[in-house]
């Protein structure tokens, strides 16, 4: 999580920026992400033949009346091999059949191409812009919002 959280080029398509994350973030961080408790769910993504986990997934705001919320960081090396998108399948199927979410939302920053990519190709549809909405540098960028219902992520992947 340290490396990770202090690579501009892992978080630079994030929806938020940190400015720094000690080591003892990074502990807590992956402290609280082990503990299966409250409303949010994280997931190391391993790689076969690569020692350490290579990013992570995340459902936050599970058990919930709204839908939970994707996550994802890819951090490492294999960012643009087609590892977030099994992750991201893996961890939507998941948020469907193990907690049993009648839907699943993410919010994407509108320059993100390939999480648009991904997600359009696990069935999720566009729902709309929130000009403005994130902050970075002095400049305002408008977050995109996707989402699915399980019928059209199943449909989807399906035709994998």
């Amino acid at each position: 999580m340290h490396r990770w959280f202090n690579n501009p080029e892992a978080t630079k398509t994030l929806m938020e920026e940190r400015e720094s994350f000690s080591i003892e973030q990074a502990r807590g961080w992956t402290g609280a992400a082990v503990r299966n408790e409250g409303e949010d769910r994280k997931y190391a993504i391993v790689v076969p033949g690569i020692e350490q986990p290579v990013g992570f997934t995340a459902l936050y705001g599970l058990f919930r009346q709204t839908a939970p919320e994707l996550g994802c960081l890819i951090g490492d090396e294999v960012r643009g091999r087609g590892v977030g998108r099994w992750a991201e399948r893996l961890t939507v199927t998941k948020a469907f059949e193990e907690f049993r979410a009648h839907r699943i939302y993410g919010r994407i920053p509108a320059f993100n191409a390939a999480a648009k990519k991904v997600v359009t190709a696990q069935g999720w549809q566009y729902e709309g812009t929130m000009p403005g909405h994130i902050k970075r540098g002095g400049k305002l960028i408008d977050c995109e919002i996707w989402g699915a219902s399980p019928e059209q992520f199943f449909a989807a992947v399906a035709k994998w």
